[in-house]
C-alpha cells in the first residue's frame, strides 16, 4: 500500500469516528434520588430522547457597498471640535483618594451608531479602553501636575480627532503628615 493511500485511509477512518460522535444518541433516566439524568450512555432504565434538529443560522452576505456607505458617512459628518470641559486648564484639585473626574464635549455629538468612542489619556497614556461616555474618572492619581486629553476613535481604533491637552494640579495629603500638618504651636513670650 502506498503512503498516499495510507494517509487517505487514516483520514477517512478519523472522519468516520469523529462524525459518529456527532450523531450520538441521548438517553434520559431517573436516578435513585429522583434526579433526571441525561447521558450519551444507555443504562438499564434509560430511554432514548428524540431531539429536534439543530437550528442553524446562515452567515450574513458580504456587501462591500455597505462598508463604503458607512465609511463615507463617517467622512460626511467629521468632528469639528472636541473639548475637555472639566477639569479646566491649570485648575487645582484636592482629593486625598486621587480621584479625578473628566468630562468632554464634541461637535457634533459622538456618533455611537458608527462605533465611535472616546479614548481618554492621562499624561500621554490611555489607562482604559475607549468608551461611549463623555465622562470618566481616573483613580489613585499621584499628587502633582498632570495632563489630560481625549480623542475620538473609530471601531478599528483609528484616531479621528484629539483635544488639546489640559494641565491640572492634584493636591493630596502628604504621607509625612497623614493627619495634616496640625495646628501651629502657639507663641509663648519669654517675659511672662
Amino acid at each position: 500500500m502506498s503512503l498516499g493511500r495510507t494517509i487517505i485511509s487514516a483520514i477517512a477512518a478519523t472522519m468516520l469516528v469523529w462524525t459518529g460522535g456527532l450523531s450520538a444518541a441521548v438517553y434520559k433516566s431517573v436516578d435513585a434520588e429522583g434526579n433526571v439524568v441525561y447521558t450519551d450512555e444507555p443504562g438499564a432504565d434509560a430511554k432514548p430522547v428524540d431531539l429536534p434538529p439543530l437550528s442553524t443560522v446562515p452567515a450574513p452576505k458580504y456587501d462591500p457597498d455597505l462598508l463604503k456607505s458607512i465609511t463615507s458617512d463617517d467622512k460626511a459628518e467629521a468632528y469639528k471640535s472636541i473639548t475637555i470641559v472639566s477639569p479646566i486648564a491649570d485648575e487645582t484639585l484636592r482629593d486625598n483618594t486621587g480621584a479625578v473626574s473628566v468630562s468632554v464635549s464634541s461637535e457634533p455629538v459622538l456618533n455611537k451608531a458608527a462605533g465611535h468612542r472616546f479614548k481618554y489619556y492621562l499624561d500621554g497614556k490611555a489607562p482604559d479602553e475607549p468608551t461611549a461616555s463623555d465622562r470618566t474618572s481616573f483613580i489613585n492619581v499621584d499628587r502633582g501636575a498632570h495632563d489630560v486629553a481625549v480623542a475620538v476613535v473609530d471601531v478599528s481604533g483609528k484616531e479621528l480627532i484629539r483635544s488639546n491637552s489640559v494641565r491640572f494640579y492634584l493636591h493630596r495629603q502628604s504621607v509625612n503628615f497623614p493627619a495634616g500638618p496640625g495646628k501651629p504651636t502657639p507663641f509663648k513670650s519669654q517675659g511672662k
